[in-house]
C-alpha cells in the first residue's frame, strides 16, 4: 500500500471518529452548558466552540433542529426575552427531567473517558 493511499484512509477514518462523536458529544455538552443558565442558540454554538477549543461545531440549522428535539421530549422548555438588538431571542432552560438525563449521561460518560484517558496514557 502507498504512503498516499495510508495517509487518505488515515483522514478518511479520522473524519468518520470525528462525526461519530460529534453527535452524541454534542448533545451532551449543550446540556451541560444550558445546565448552567438559559441561553440562545448563538450562545451555545459560540459555548460549543469555547469548550472544544473549535473541534467542535454545528451549524445552525442542525443547532436549532436539535433544541426543537430535546424541548419537544421535555428535556428543555424555551422562552422568549427581548433582545436589545431585534428580534426576540428564545432562551433554551434545563427542565427537572433533562438534569435527570444530564446526569446519568455524566455518569455514564465520565468514567468512560477517563478510564480510556487512563489506559491510552500507559501504553
Amino acid at each position: 500500500m502507498h504512503s498516499t493511499s495510508k495517509n487518505g484512509i488515515i483522514e478518511k477514518q479520522i473524519e468518520q471518529l470525528l462525526f461519530d462523536l460529534k453527535r452524541g458529544f454534542l448533545q451532551f455538552v449543550t446540556l451541560h452548558i444550558i445546565a448552567e443558565k438559559p441561553r440562545y442558540a448563538y450562545e451555545i454554538k459560540e459555548e460549543i466552540l469555547k469548550l472544544t477549543r473549535g473541534t467542535f461545531d454545528i451549524d445552525r440549522n442542525n443547532l436549532y433542529k436539535k433544541l426543537r428535539v430535546l424541548e419537544k421530549d421535555g428535556i428543555l422548555k424555551s422562552h422568549l426575552k427581548p433582545s436589545q438588538q431585534g428580534a426576540d431571542r428564545k432562551y433554551y432552560a434545563i427542565t427537572p427531567f433533562g438534569k435527570k438525563l444530564f446526569e446519568e449521561m455524566y455518569h455514564l460518560l465520565i468514567p468512560v473517558m477517563a478510564s480510556l484517558h487512563k489506559s491510552i496514557r500507559h501504553n
